[in-house]
């Protein structure tokens, strides 16, 4: 089998098991902290690729195989927003989500910028050059990183839906990922680090969200009370 089917693979079981995993209308998940092993999966995974030098050569193995193949294409750039897009297209559809849109824009903005404001550092501290040798800004990355932004953003507005809702995201987001190895931009360290903050991210700022809706909630409590 060809090692970017392999990676295809990867990423598609991937999806379905954070899909599948998360989804809060499984009754038997009910500790909510287990959604963090996903993403803490995902970076640690990310780590070890960039650091030991067997899965280090694993990976250059993999790009060289995948630039056989790989050809030029900007479509990253537009799938990296493609599940982010669906929550305001369904929206629009009048289907039911955890927010209004107003709340939603708020939540995603924050979610992209905490994203942002852990990758970009990090690009600057690790200085892992690309695989193309543009830059030594490789680890992690950013589209991946954004992508799997929208993807967590699908699935906490509409995965009480339907576990598909939230498999469709990720296999999106985890299909940007592969373009950024297919253009040679990253390693596989790289994209799966910038799932991991993305997801991480986007669920961290829903975390904070429902903590001060509960407070808002229990003050006005208080308030009625006297």
């Amino acid at each position: 089998m060809k090692s970017y089917t392999v990676l295809l693979f990867l990423f598609g079981t991937l999806s379905i098991q954070a899909a599948v995993f998360k989804t809060d209308t499984i009754p038997e998940i009910k500790n909510h902290s287990r959604e963090w092993i996903t993403p803490a999966a995902l970076f640690g995974a990310g780590v070890i690729f960039a650091t030991v030098p067997p899965m280090n050569r694993f990976e250059k193995n993999l790009n060289t195989e995948i630039k056989k193949t790989g050809r030029q294409t900007h479509i990253d750039q537009a799938t990296q927003f493609f599940p982010a897009i669906a929550v305001f297209a369904m929206d629009a559809a009048g289907l039911k989500s955890k927010n209004n849109i107003r709340k939603q824009i708020q939540l995603f903005g924050a979610s992209q910028l905490s994203a942002a404001l852990i990758v970009y550092p990090m690009k600057i501290i690790v200085g892992r050059e690309r695989p193309n040798g543009s830059d030594n800004r490789s680890f992690p990355s950013g589209h991946a990183t954004r992508a799997f932004v929208s993807a967590e953003f699908l699935h906490q507005e509409f995965g009480h839906l339907s576990p598909w809702i939230s498999i469709a995201g990720y296999t999106t987001a985890s299909a940007t990922a592969y373009l950024r190895l297919y253009q040679n931009e990253h390693w596989l360290g790289d994209v799966l680090a910038g799932a991991a903050i993305g997801m991480a991210s986007t669920k961290l700022v829903y975390w904070l969200n429902k903590k001060m809706q509960s407070r808002r909630q229990s003050r006005k409590e208080l308030i009625a009370a006297f």
